[in-house]
């Protein structure tokens, strides 16, 4: 009988001897891979502000104008030469201004460029002056980061 429970004994010794984890260095990797960039509404409203800032308060466009126009940009296209734009009435009326808007990416700055050319409706001349602007911003941490109003012509 002392036999058998010595045998149990060391088997089980054995097993909790052999499930322990060892003091062994373990490699672990330090690299970093950098989050998929996502223009979602977070991220658009947090751009949307610092747009308003950057420009002193003259944004010709709504923010979920700009969430809607960025919900269907790929950035990670962008990033590869690609574009993307669209028309977009500005105003909260029908009128025939034609405003458009458009993002692309700037490999060697690092920004992405959101360019915007208005025509905002003069209702007592029955016209739409014209004016072209430009945004640029880099993306840290899902965050827009170094908004800047980099030119207005119109």
């Amino acid at each position: 009988m002392n036999f058998i429970k010595s045998i149990v004994f060391f088997f089980c010794f054995g097993v909790i001897v052999s499930s322990c984890e060892t003091n062994e260095p373990a490699v672990i990797s330090k690299e970093v891979k950098p989050e998929k960039i996502i223009f979602d509404s977070r991220f658009v409203e947090d751009l949307y502000g610092k747009i308003q800032t950057s420009s002193e308060d003259a944004v010709g466009f709504s923010q979920q104008q700009l969430i809607d126009f960025l919900k269907v940009a790929d950035p990670e296209e962008l990033k590869k030469g690609n574009s993307y734009g669209a028309e977009i009435l500005f105003e909260s009326f029908k009128c025939n201004c034609l405003d458009e808007i458009s993002i692309s990416y700037d490999e060697n700055k690092d920004v992405f460029i959101l360019s915007v050319y208005e025509e905002a409706y003069i209702e007592d001349l029955d016209w739409c002056p014209e004016s072209s602007y430009e945004y640029s911003f880099g993306i840290q941490d899902q965050k827009a980061v170094n908004v800047n109003f980099d030119f207005l012509a119109g």
